[in-house]
């Protein structure tokens, strides 16, 4: 079992239960059982996942089950090359099986008005209410980009590029910090001084805090994009972020994207982390560079 593999093996057992996911006898086999309480009916799926995951997709073993033929689609579509997967299948299998809503950005429908009792007049007809305000329009990406906060060389926040898809506009955010009160208060004073990110249609958080005694402090917002920020937590666990918090603010463009959207959220956030030095891969190659620049000088 590679790192990478071995790192979301925990990250699984620790988000949903001990026994998430499972090796087998056979090398290379493993059993993915999310709890009832995710995936409903319960799924039992026999995968093989291979030794240069995640370049190379795991696969799943047909049973000839439906719940098989299911989960090959979802993984289908989840699997990103160099990017683990089984945290988004398991998720991918909670929206169609567990009934999770698609999107926050649904309309409540109206409720009937209880008849009137016979007995009783009818009430007096009141005017029709007026019509709701209109939601404004997604900014466009050249507003977004120009937003003084992401300017600003003051700016404590380190910014990614701007991802746009069907409309819909993703920007991440990453600052360090050493406390959860410090967290939430950076989050709380980004969103109160900036209008455009205000006007974002979610602005999904979470953050994570090694102490020195290897003890963990963390905490995730959706912000009405449900699980959002619990995976954008448990991107934070994969990818070793320590002391930082993330901020990924989504601009809805009246375009569903579906189980899309949270590959986009995670794709921002993880641009941000890198950018901002705080991926485990990015500190391992400053540091590779940094023994490359003393060892040259050496030799001069």
């Amino acid at each position: 079992m590679n790192d990478d593999l071995t790192d979301e093996k925990e990250a699984l057992n620790a988000i949903y239960s001990f026994e998430c996911l499972i090796s087998c006898s056979s090398p290379e086999e493993y059993i993915l059982q999310p709890p009832a309480s995710v995936v409903s009916p319960p799924l039992r799926l026999r995968l093989h996942i291979p030794k240069g995951y995640p370049a190379a997709p795991p696969t799943i073993i047909a049973n000839g089950s439906t719940g098989a033929a299911l989960a090959k689609e979802v993984l289908d579509s989840v699997f990103r090359e160099g990017e683990v997967c089984l945290y988004d299948l398991v998720e991918g299998l909670r929206e169609v099986l567990g009934g999770e809503e698609e999107e926050g950005e649904q309309v409540n429908e109206p409720t009937s008005k209880p008849e009137t009792p016979p007995s009783l007049p009818p009430a007096p007809s009141l005017p029709p209410p007026p019509p709701p305000p209109r939601s404004p329009s997604p900014p466009s990406l050249s507003d977004l980009t120009l937003s003084p906060s992401a300017d600003s060389p003051s700016d404590p926040w380190t910014v990614a590029p701007a991802i746009t898809e069907k409309k819909s506009v993703f920007i991440a955010r990453c600052i360090r910090v050493t406390a959860a009160t410090e967290a939430h208060t950076l989050v709380s004073a980004l969103v109160a001084g900036d209008r455009k990110i205000q006007r974002a249609t979610h602005n999904i958080s979470a953050f994570r805090i090694v102490r020195d005694n290897g003890g963990v402090v963390q905490d995730n917002d959706d912000d009405g994009e449900t699980a959002a920020g619990g995976r954008l937590a448990h991107l934070l666990q994969l990818m070793d972020a320590r002391d930082v918090c993330v901020v990924v603010s989504r601009w809805y463009g009246g375009v569903k994207l579906g189980p899309d959207r949270f590959r986009l959220i995670n794709t921002a956030a993880r641009e941000a982390l890198v950018l901002g030095g705080f991926a485990k891969e990015e500190k391992k190659r400053k540091s590779e560079e940094k023994g490359r620049q003393k060892k040259g000088k050496g030799k001069k």
